[in-house]
């Protein structure tokens, strides 16, 4: 028995797909039914507000719509709306606050103290309680990370930083959550 495909994985015909990229609302619609509640469900995590994640679900739809005419594999629009999606989010939290992180503070942890620390974030009951001490960055990161499945060096390129700078701000975020779940 297979298992039904979900979120980002779900697909749609191609024929929906080119059909959208002629611009048929009843191709777009079905788009945007079956991939709605993934692109909300991400940008809820990331974000934290219910009500920014529906309006900036709102917008990647409409830039989804605007630049369909690039995509040219229907069976990757899961995947190209899974990047564009995180793309908005991203440009939507991009401030220069955010970005300020001493460069020349470099810890060396090794994969398996990450792997370590992500298993036990992911044991814990009380995780959105928990992830909600987090400022915006931090969360994303984390999120970004433990729950999308993008790497450091992918993390990297998507916040315009090196991998370094990524690996330190993830550990600063475990550790900070670390001591809040001790407390």
């Amino acid at each position: 028995m297979r298992m039904a495909k979900i979120g980002f994985a779900q697909s749609v015909p191609a024929g929906t797909v080119k059909g959208a990229q002629r611009g048929r609302r009843d191709c777009q619609r079905v788009i945007f039914e079956t991939y709605q509640p993934a692109v909300q469900r991400l940008l809820h995590g990331m974000s934290r507000d219910a009500e920014l994640a529906r309006d900036l679900t709102q917008d990647v739809f409409i830039q989804a719509f605007d630049k369909l005419m690039q995509l040219r594999d229907a069976s990757a629009l899961g995947g190209w709306l899974k990047q564009l999606t995180v793309n908005t989010a991203l440009s939507h939290f991009r401030k220069p606050h955010h970005l300020a992180v001493a460069e020349h503070e470099e810890l060396n942890l090794d994969a398996q103290d990450w792997l370590s620390q992500s298993d036990w974030l992911q044991q814990l009951n009380n995780i959105e309680q928990l992830l909600a001490v987090l400022d915006d960055h931090e969360h994303q990161l984390v999120w970004l990370y433990l729950i999308e499945g993008y790497s450091h060096d992918e993390l990297a390129e998507k916040f315009a930083i090196n991998a370094a700078t990524v690996r330190q701000r993830y550990h600063r975020a475990l550790k900070k959550l670390r001591e809040r779940s001790q407390s």
